[in-house]
């Protein structure tokens, strides 16, 4: 029986889920790039839910997603404990040398020197599948 949803009109967010899902599928061997590539043109221009629907009806629900072998949590620990690191170094340095009254701008010497390390940029955010 066919799902009262199937007639709704479907969204670019609807499209970009189904072209991952497919993308997901093909990477596991369960497409053919033929395969792939019609289904790819056909959910680009679905009108409606159901028509996303019938392009992944013969696949299993949910692909089972990649874990990466260095995901961006396990990364931003890792630069986080570099950082902390170089830190204590530094402070142990200038500690030995007996100069504590010059800690503080060594730190901020430090930060702004990792900060331009990496670009002056944040590590982007992955987003979750849903």
């Amino acid at each position: 029986m066919e799902d009262m949803n199937d007639a709704l009109r479907a969204a670019d967010r609807d499209r970009d889920e189904v072209l991952d899902l497919l993308r997901e599928h093909y990477a596991q061997g369960r497409l053919t790039m033929e395969e792939f590539d019609e289904r790819s043109t056909a959910a680009t221009s679905a009108r409606t839910l159901g028509d996303l629907r019938a392009l992944t009806a013969d696949l299993p629900v949910a692909a089972a997603p990649r874990e990466p072998a260095w995901s961006a949590a396990r990364m931003r620990w890792i630069g986080l404990a570099g950082v902390a690191a170089l830190a204590t170094v530094v402070l142990a340095g200038v500690a030995v040398a007996g100069h504590f009254k010059f800690a503080f701008p060594v730190w901020l010497i430090v930060l702004v020197a990792v900060r331009r390390a990496h670009g002056g940029r944040r590590i982007p955010r992955t987003r979750r599948a849903r």
